[in-house]
């Protein structure tokens, strides 16, 4: 899912007007959906499609029927009847179909300040989601043989106190659509982020296997 079109602060984001063709737009991108393709609180470079031929594997920037709110998804098949999309962190494809006009154009790159990532669309983009819905099933799969394991030792925070301290995880916080939020980098990899509405931190695993949760700050209201 995404929150639509927003303001971006200058100092943060700041694409080359002269280079930008006129129909690309911005928009953030908000939501687990779309997971590891795309994060929070990432920026979306979306190119329309205009003659363009729409594409199975492209990540598309598209408005549901009866519906304003702006969704991202990966097309996964083109027929007669419509197009359906899928969520690279999903489980199930989409239940409605699309049509052409619902679809407002490809996401072909993710911004986060100055650093601009390609998304790939097409072939390698069938491929890349092929690859994530494997090993997302080979984890659900593994999940009920090593979650009790993994909670105990993640709970004791076992690993996590004989962690060198440049090798632990840290917090920062960014400032996006007018409010802070608080995540967790390993490295430059977002491991996990505060989730404001349970008021919880939520990590990807194994990754909390390196962090001891009772030194992680709460964000305040």
């Amino acid at each position: 899912m995404v929150r639509g079109l927003v303001n971006m602060h200058p100092k943060e984001f700041e694409p080359d007007e002269k280079n930008r063709p006129e129909k690309m737009f911005f928009a953030a991108y908000a939501g687990p959906s779309m997971n590891p393709t795309l994060r929070e609180p990432e920026m979306m470079e979306i190119m329309p499609y205009d003659r363009r031929p729409l594409r199975v594997g492209d990540v598309v920037f598209f408005l549901p029927l009866r519906t304003d709110q702006p969704v991202v998804h990966r097309i996964i098949r083109v027929t007669p009847a419509g197009i359906s999309t899928f969520g690279d962190n999903n489980t199930h494809e989409d239940t409605f179909l699309l049509q052409s006009g619902n679809i407002k154009g490809r996401v072909v790159a993710a911004w986060r300040g100055q650093k601009r990532r390609k998304i790939s669309g097409g072939l390698q983009g069938r491929l890349k989601s092929c690859w994530l819905h494997w090993r997302q099933t080979l984890d659900h799969g593994l999940s009920p043989l090593l979650h009790p394991l993994y909670r105990a030792l993640s709970q004791r925070g076992v690993i996590a106190r004989f962690l060198p301290a440049a090798f632990r995880p840290r917090v920062v916080i960014f400032h996006t659509q007018g409010r802070d939020q608080f995540q967790l980098l390993l490295g430059k990899r977002i491991i996990g982020r505060y989730d404001e509405h349970r008021r919880q931190w939520r990590i990807r695993r194994p990754f909390q296997l390196f962090v001891d949760g009772r030194t992680l700050p709460m964000q305040q209201d």
